[in-house]
């Protein structure tokens, strides 16, 4: 019997830092001065919390992963950094196996239901 594919949900994020401290070469442009210093650690725990409700709801089945973009040693060589740190989209970048899903917020209902939908399409 073979394991079920698991649904790859990755959340990039590039919390505010202090300019100058961007992986992504941009010098801290879009940093905000001031900016919350628990955005970042907030989002990780959104991700955490999000990894919980899909486990809940398909056990087994799908696999998160927050990547923040700024401090993970992949950073400079993903794709999506770029995109966030020109500001096109705004963090986080949601991608479901993939495929770029959701920008700016960690909608977990409608996550579930995108989930939802792809394991449906699988089975």
């Amino acid at each position: 019997m073979t394991l079920p594919e698991k649904i790859q949900v990755v959340i990039y994020d590039a919390p505010s830092t202090q300019a100058g401290d961007c992986a992504c070469g941009c010098g801290g442009h879009h940093h905000q001065e001031g900016a919350d210093p628990l955005a970042g650690a907030n989002m990780e725990l959104q991700a955490r919390d999000l990894a919980l409700t899909l486990e809940a709801a398909y056990p087994g089945r799908v696999e998160v992963e927050y990547i923040n973009v700024l401090k993970d040693p992949r950073g400079p060589d993903l794709p999506q950094t770029p995109l966030l740190c020109s500001l096109a989209y705004p963090t986080p970048l949601v991608y479901l196996n993939g495929q770029g899903r959701f920008a700016g917020a960690l909608p977990a209902e409608r996550i579930r239901e995108e989930v939802g939908k792809i394991l449906e399409s699988k089975d």
